[in-house]
Formats: C-alpha cells, sequence, structure tokens
C-alpha cells in the first residue's frame, strides 16, 4: 500500500477546463502562445505571472489546479519556486510543469530530484503543452507520489492537526531515511508546539543529511526569534541568504520576520543586502520604510515609500505611510496633496482622514481639523481618538476666544 492509499488521499480523475492554471514566464509573447493555446482547448481560467513571486503571491490567495512555469523566470530558477512552493506552509503545490531548453541528463536528473511532474522541453509545438500539462497533474495525482502525502501533511499542520501532520511526516521518514525534507516538516510540528528544543535537533539532524536543504536556516531563524535570541536568529537568516543571495524570498521572511519582532535596524540591515545584490521584490521598499519609520529615520521613509509608491501609485497603504513619513519629516504641504489622494481614493479612509486633521491641528488650523474628525465620527462613532481630539481643539478655540 502506498502512503497516499494509506492516508486515503482524494485523486481527482483529470484537469477541469474550469480548473485555475498559471502561467510563469517573464516573456509575455511566450506567455500569450501558451495561454492562447489553453483557451483554444476551452480552458477558461488562466492566471500570468511574470516571476516567482508573483506566483507565490498568487497561491496564497487561491488555489491553482497545476503550473506551466520556465526555468528562467528572473527571481529565481523554476526549480527554486518549486522548492518554495513545497516547503511553504502558507501555499498548497499543485502540478508543476518545468519548461526549460538545452536539456541536458544532468538537468533532467535534478529536475526529477526537485519533484518536477513533467517537462516541456523548449522549443517545442502548440501540440505539446496540453498532453504536458495534462502529464504533470497525472503524475502528482498519482497515489504513489510522496509530493501528495507531504501537501496533506502541510495542510493539517496548517488546521493545526499536530498529532497527524506528526503522523505523516513520521512516515515519510521512515520511507526516505536519507532525506532532510520530512525532518524539517517534524521540525515545524514541534515550533507549532513550542517544543523549541526538540525542533532545534530535529533540524540539525536535517542538516547533517544535507547542509545544502536551504530551508533548514530560515524556520532555523523563526525558531531563535520565537525565544528571543535575535542575533542567533539574524545570523541563521543571513546563513540562508547566503546560500541564495537572489532568491527575494529568502529577503522577504527575513525581513517580514524581523519587522515583526520589531527588530528595525536588523530588517533594515538584511532589506539593503537585497538593494546590493539587486534583488527586488514587491513588499521591499514598504519594508524598508517602515523600518526606517520606527528608527526615526523619516527621510529615508519616505525615500522608500515614494519608491513604492512609483510602482503603485493607488496603493493607499502606500499613500499613507508617504504623507505620515512626509509629516514627520515637516513637508507638510507635500503630506497633505497625499492624504488627499488616499480620501479621493477612499473617501472614508480612517487613517488618512484622522492624520490630515492632526496635521492641520498642527498647522493651526482648529476647525477645518475639527469638521474632518466630526465626519469620522459620524462614520465611526466608537472612534474614541477623535472624539478625544475634538475636545482637545475645541478647548483650544474656548482658550484663543476668551
Amino acid at each position: 500500500m502506498s502512503l497516499a492509499q494509506e492516508f486515503n488521499l482524494n485523486i481527482p480523475a483529470a484537469l477541469l477546463d474550469t480548473d485555475r492554471i498559471i502561467v510563469a514566464d517573464p516573456q509575455q509573447d511566450m506567455r500569450m502562445i501558451i495561454v492562447h493555446q489553453l483557451q483554444k482547448l476551452q480552458f477558461k481560467n488562466i492566471i500570468q505571472c511574470r516571476d516567482g513571486m508573483e506566483v507565490l503571491s498568487t497561491l496564497r490567495k487561491m488555489d491553482v489546479a497545476a503550473i506551466i512555469c520556465t526555468m528562467g523566470l528572473p527571481d529565481m530558477d523554476g526549480l527554486e519556486l518549486l522548492g518554495e512552493l513545497r516547503e511553504d506552509l502558507d501555499v498548497n503545490r499543485p502540478p508543476f510543469c518545468l519548461s526549460m531548453e538545452q536539456v541536458s541528463k544532468e538537468k533532467l536528473m535534478l529536475a526529477v530530484e526537485t519533484g518536477v511532474d513533467e517537462i516541456l522541453v523548449k522549443p517545442f509545438t502548440l501540440g505539446d503543452i496540453a498532453p504536458k500539462l495534462r502529464k504533470a497533474f497525472k503524475t502528482f495525482h498519482n497515489p504513489r507520489n510522496p509530493e501528495k502525502v507531504y501537501e496533506l501533511a502541510k495542510d493539517k499542520l496548517r488546521g493545526q492537526a499536530t498529532d497527524e501532520a506528526e503522523k505523516i511526516y513520521t512516515r515519510l521518514c521512515e520511507s526516505a531515511p536519507k532525506s532532510a525534507r520530512p525532518l524539517v516538516g517534524l521540525a515545524k510540528v514541534a515550533f507549532k508546539r513550542r517544543e523549541f528544543e526538540k525542533a532545534f535537533e530535529l533540524l540539525q539532524a536535517a542538516q547533517d543529511k544535507n547542509e545544502q536543504y536551504v530551508h533548514i536556516f530560515g524556520l532555523r531563524g523563526d525558531l531563535y526569534l520565537a525565544q528571543g535570541d535575535y542575533d542567533r536568529g539574524i545570523a541563521a537568516y543571513r546563513h540562508g541568504i547566503g546560500m541564495s543571495p537572489l532568491n527575494p524570498n529568502r529577503y522577504k521572511k527575513a525581513g517580514d520576520a524581523l519587522l515583526g519582532q520589531s527588530r528595525y535596524q536588523e530588517a533594515a540591515d538584511i532589506l539593503k543586502g537585497a538593494l546590493v545584490n539587486k534583488v527586488h521584490f514587491k513588499e521591499l521598499y514598504d519594508f524598508l520604510s517602515r523600518a526606517h519609520y520606527n528608527l526615526k529615520d523619516y527621510e529615508n521613509s519616505a525615500k522608500y515609500i515614494r519608491r513604492a509608491v512609483e510602482k503603485e501609485p493607488e496603493n493607499i497603504t502606500y499613500l499613507n505611510q508617504l504623507a505620515l513619513s512626509l509629516k514627520e519629516c515637516g513637508d507638510l504641504e507635500e503630506a497633505k496633496k497625499f492624504y488627499n489622494k488616499v480620501i479621493k481614493l477612499d473617501p472614508d479612509n480612517k487613517q488618512a482622514l484622522f492624520n490630515k486633521a492632526i496635521m492641520l491641528a498642527q498647522s493651526k488650523k482648529e476647525q477645518e481639523a475639527i469638521k474632518i474628525l466630526e465626519r469620522l465620527i459620524k462614520k465611526y462613532p466608537d472612534f474614541e481618538k477623535a472624539s478625544k481630539k475634538i475636545d482637545e481643539l475645541n478647548k483650544i478655540l474656548e482658550k484663543e476666544g476668551a
């Protein structure tokens, strides 16, 4: 009996034309060739992605039935992306068809070892696309495929079913005794249970089997941070980054974790390493701005968030952050311009309206500030900060009137 059969896994019969499919390639013309062919075959729900981080972001929002991904993504190669999908608890790893050129025996072996379900060799004909995609789907959903079992373990762990997840990872360890991967899974189980010492021991056992398994070091960093051992946590993150210095997900996860622990200087230092290595991801400038804002370095905070706004000029979070940074820099007129833009995009935006009112009060425009605050109270009756600010401003006006 296979592991998939042992755990009674659901095995879908076939890829449906209503299923979501991701086509990941930096070249628009290549994406369109594949998309056009899939649409001719009546596939109706195709999502195009330009890089690996966009694929990860998409999968955090929705389930996808299959991926056709080129080896040559700009931020990480196709095999690195697959490695991220296999380890990330926040995503479901779907059937993965890798398109690549100049296929050698070594490349094929590496793809198989990484868990690629099917390979689409470039240059390919239009008639190759659908059969390869369906074969990838069939390979992944084979009852003997351990990848299905790993996905079940991830699903149990996401749902806090740690006993079931532990049982599955233990069976995977038994079936692949030389692999580091199931030991990392068991370490995640121990982490969920806050059994830190056991988690560290499991990670060391995984490292003894494969010291190149980069995901060991990100999880080790998370463990150290959870215990308040920031120096060792940062060292672990840096080790993982050093192993794949052009992979943006390494920087994003480290930066996100450090910001979450209010380690702003350390987050800024690691994220600046991404800039030095010319590595970019969507949240990079937002993360850098937040780090510098909390370090009271408002000029750099404004500088970085401006770059984020340039890429997403209608992102309300970024516009609010820019206005706030400009306000702290003393550039009130410029800050007002961006608060107004937020309010134009979102007339009831609580943060922008309140901050604009505070800024007007600082500029001795108490009456204008009160009008905005009253508008806020009408929309958000329980907004105590706005009520208190109105009382404060009314006392100022009464004193001036007296």
